[in-house]
């Protein structure tokens, strides 16, 4: 009876070991196919991230939005770009949101790879518009019954006029 006994406990302890051995080449085939497309995402969305739109703040929330896992810009993108046209903000935002989409398809092509965290912002990215169907471009300060003053930046400055309205600094997407 005790020969039984210890044969049942040998059978199981073997049985145990051959189960976490399976479960650790199971482990390891997994992060063998997986870690690849990690990286291949990670790196899309790193390559969408450096795409700067010109005169958008890259805190808007459809760019922002455009960007797997939780890295945020640390800048707020190129103000200065004075001289970018609507065609150029366009363009701009179909590179970035075609980068961050093919990033986004290797998330939701592989699921069992991400978590459902990524799998979510790649959902929200495919979702996303492809292109932009306006661009308001900033606009200047200016009175408020729309007289173009030129002393606009200093005391007193339309007075006569209702008060100076605050431009805007940065220019905005519209999507159809």
């Amino acid at each position: 009876m005790v020969g039984v006994g210890l044969a049942f406990v040998t059978l199981v302890l073997l049985a145990g070991l051959g189960s976490c051995a399976w479960d650790s080449w199971k482990e390891e085939q997994h992060e063998a196919v997986c870690s690849p497309l990690r990286t291949k995402a990670r790196a899309l969305s790193d390559k969408a991230q450096a795409v700067r739109i010109p005169l958008v703040s890259s805190i808007d929330p459809s760019v922002l939005s455009l960007q797997l896992g939780t890295r945020f810009p640390t800048d707020l993108g190129d103000i200065d770009a004075s001289a970018a046209t609507q065609l150029d903000i366009a363009t701009a935002y179909a590179e970035k949101r075609s980068l961050a989409g093919q990033a986004a398809r290797v998330v939701l092509d592989h699921q069992e790879c991400f978590s459902d965290l990524y799998t979510g912002q790649a959902t929200r990215i495919q979702q996303a518009p492809t292109e932009v169907s306006e661009v308001v471009m900033p606009s200047p300060a200016h009175c408020r019954d729309g007289w173009p003053s030129g002393s606009i930046g200093r005391q007193g400055a339309c007075s006569h006029h209702g008060g100076v309205v605050p431009g805007s600094s940065w220019a905005t997407l519209l999507f159809s």
